[in-house]
């Protein structure tokens, strides 16, 4: 089930989900087909966030736990690189609604996470207990650059997987502009000959048109000649 939002429902989402990770990482997911729900506790550097999931758990009762699997949804910046990606990273472009099938049942929770200014205990109990599927999805403003999309599975039996098509399901795979050139276009070869998947470099931190248009900049226009001056017979 999707949570509510406070975006407005007329801002158009991609059609893809991002979900940036370490090349070793990429390796895992395209060889085994499905992606893996990790546990907060274990992985989440935001103590906020994973006290958040941790009293969406202990309000459920009955010993249950929480795992998770996070993407980007919106446009890439420089921020995700760095904080998801490291050096030589990926992003994965998952196509949304491939991955958002194999998600559905009681046991499920997705949509983008809430940013909020200001948290306030009465305001979170107030969502006990119609709403508490919120609570998860609740987070700090200063994250708010993030642009999070959440898939969170809670229960007490065997933590599932998100198996996907790699035919259907990826639609890109990007690779960190931190990486040599060298090892990008072997990387590069390797995912489209192997996996066929087509596999590009990141340009965030040279777009090469750009860079052009700022060096022709004051220059001047070579095809724009001065008009001659006509001989007086």
């Amino acid at each position: 089930m999707s949570t509510s939002s406070t975006k407005k429902a007329t801002a158009k989402k991609p059609d893809f989900l991002r979900h940036y990770t370490s090349i070793e990482f990429l390796y895992k997911i395209l060889d085994s087909g499905y992606l893996l729900l990790s546990d907060p506790g274990k992985k989440w550097e935001d103590q906020n966030d994973v006290a958040a999931v941790r009293a969406f758990c202990r309000i459920k009762g009955n010993g249950t736990e929480a795992r998770a699997v996070c993407f980007l949804d919106g446009e890439e910046s420089i921020s995700h690189w760095k904080t998801f990606a490291e050096e030589e990273g990926c992003c994965i472009s998952f196509d949304r609604n491939e991955i958002l099938k194999q998600v559905k049942g009681t046991d499920f929770l997705h949509g983008p996470v809430e940013y909020k200014r200001e948290i306030k205990a009465n305001e979170l109990k107030k969502l006990i207990p119609k709403n508490i599927k919120k609570i998860p999805f609740i987070k700090r403003n200063p994250y708010k650059c993030e642009e999070e999309y959440r898939i969170i599975w809670f229960g007490t039996g065997e933590v599932p997987k998100i198996h996907f098509k790699r035919e259907k399901a990826i639609k890109s795979i990007t690779l960190s502009p931190w990486i040599s050139d060298i090892d990008r276009e072997k990387i590069k070869k390797h995912i489209e000959e192997k996996y066929d998947i087509k596999a590009q470099f990141s340009r965030i931190l040279a777009l090469p048109e750009l860079i052009r248009i700022f060096e022709n900049l004051g220059k001047p226009n070579p095809k724009k000649r001065k008009p001659q001056k006509s001989r007086k017979s």
